[in-house]
C-alpha cells in the first residue's frame, strides 16, 4: 500500500499498547485491523496528528546537523564524565 498517511505496520505484540492506546486517545493516530492472516494493525495519523509532522522534521534535522555533537555527549555520558552545556563551554 501506497498511502502516506500510514506511518507504520506491526503486529499488534510489537507496539507497546499502552503507547498505541495513548496516541490513539489523544486522537494523534487511528488504529485499523486488517483480517489477514496473519492480522495486522495499521497506525495512521489523524489530522490532529498530523499537525506533528513539521516539529518532528525539523528535530530530524537538527539531530542529523548535530549528530557529531550528539555522539560526543553519549560518548562522555557513557564514559562517566559530566556533559558540558553551552554555559561551561559546550557546543549545543
Amino acid at each position: 500500500m501506497s498511502d502516506s498517511s500510514v506511518i507504520w505496520r506491526i503486529s499488534k505484540s510489537s507496539m507497546d499498547r499502552k503507547c498505541a492506546d495513548q496516541l490513539e486517545q489523544a486522537g494523534l493516530v487511528s488504529r485499523h485491523v486488517q483480517q489477514i492472516m496473519p492480522p495486522s494493525v495499521e497506525y495512521r495519523l489523524t489530522p490532529a496528528g498530523q499537525i506533528f509532522i513539521e516539529p518532528i522534521e525539523m528535530l530530524y534535522t537538527w539531530a542529523i546537523d548535530h549528530m557529531a555533537d550528539l555522539d560526543a555527549l553519549a560518548a562522555q555520558q557513557a564514559a562517566g564524565a559530566a556533559p558540558q552545556t553551552a554555559e561551561a563551554g559546550g557546543n549545543p
